[in-house]
């Protein structure tokens, strides 16, 4: 896993060369530009993820990524009106409580094994049920 994880930053290096050389940031807020961007690319990730397992689609981490990169990074305060940071909340709010009924296995599952899960665990219990038997 740790190699893993050196291939990815060395991958993303690449954003911290251009920052830093082509736009002339210095090292500091460089460094930051690229902590703040691989930090939201940890958190896409693992809403990556979540959505795989739990629809066992690569269509919606798919189009989670597609309307990700459409949309940026959200707005989180503007000095305008504060109208901005109500809408925010009230955002985030909403997707936290549609999070989990929106991603049910049971909305994507077309087995008909009575499993919920896409994953077929409860059959995978079963089996090794019968097999310690």
């Amino acid at each position: 896993m740790r190699s893993f994880t050196i291939l990815w930053f060395a991958a993303h290096l690449n954003h911290f060369l251009e920052i830093y050389a082509k736009q002339n940031y210095r090292i500091v807020k460089a460094a930051m530009v690229i902590g703040l961007q691989l930090g939201y690319t940890v958190v896409f990730g693992s809403y990556a993820s979540f959505l795989f397992v739990r629809t066992g689609h690569l269509i919606a981490p798919l189009v989670a990524h597609i309307y990700c990169n459409f949309m940026g990074l959200p707005v989180l305060y503007s000095q305008r009106s504060g109208i901005v940071s109500v809408t925010f909340i009230i955002g985030f709010l909403g997707f936290l409580w549609l999070l989990f009924p929106m991603t049910g296995p049971e909305l994507y599952n077309d087995r008909i094994d009575n499993c919920s899960c896409w994953q077929s665990y409860c059959t995978w219990r079963e089996t090794i049920r019968m097999t310690q038997m």
